[in-house]
């Protein structure tokens, strides 16, 4: 896990990451080794998104402020990313986040964040609710245990996929900074969320968001 604090804000709901006092990380593409370098007291403490960016390899293009960047519709929406749980009838190999032609719901979590356990029985009923061909469920998380991961998933019952973004390339492009994180997209892959992401958290809520833009398609 990268260095730093995670804190739960209160009153908000939601784990937000906060930079170490006195760390700098130097990025080495190879996955699961980084190179941490102590800063002086004269030198620049690094921002927040160069903090969140020591969990991976390089960034991909599309942090808040410069989204978009020369990408196409097409190219944020064809990201895939390799699932973790391949049990039961989920799927192997990489599993694309926004695919055409059907609504998506995706969910940036992290184990250790409780408001992300707290969401798992709104998932899974959502997930009972409605074929896989109408909602596409997807949970994204930063972590790169995947033996920690499976044993959450197994924990919780969760049964939509969950792959793994060590790397960082969904967390930048949909500027996830806090958890949970949900977004909602129509069926032509249109980001419809309230701001930045989904403020609801209960099957009830969740659910009236979802229901008409799947009636839609």
């Amino acid at each position: 896990m990268a260095p730093g604090r995670f804190t739960l804000r209160p009153g908000r709901g939601v784990c937000h990451r906060q930079q170490p006092d006195d760390v700098s990380v130097n990025e080495t593409t190879t996955a699961g080794r980084r190179r941490f370098t102590r800063m002086t007291n004269s030198q620049t403490r690094p921002n927040r998104r160069t903090v969140l960016a020591t969990l991976g390899t390089t960034l991909a293009v599309g942090s808040a402020g410069c989204s978009g960047g020369d990408q196409t519709a097409d190219e944020e929406t064809s990201l895939s990313l390799p699932s973790v749980v391949t049990t039961g009838e989920l799927p192997d190999g990489d599993v694309v986040l926004v695919p055409d032609d059907t609504v998506t719901l995706l969910n940036f979590f992290a184990t250790w964040c409780k408001p992300c356990v707290d969401e798992m029985p709104a998932f899974r009923r959502l997930r009972s609710e409605y074929d896989p061909e109408t909602l596409h469920m997807v949970s994204i998380t930063p972590e790169v245990d995947e033996e920690l991961i499976a044993a959450f998933w197994e924990k919780h019952d969760g049964t939509w996929p969950v792959v793994n973004d060590p790397a960082l390339k969904a967390t930048d492009r949909w500027d996830a900074n806090s958890y949970p994180t949900n977004l909602l997209f129509d069926q032509d892959g249109t980001q419809v969320s309230d701001g930045h992401g989904i403020l609801a958290r209960e099957f009830e809520a969740l659910n009236a968001k979802i229901k008409p833009l799947v009636e839609e398609q």
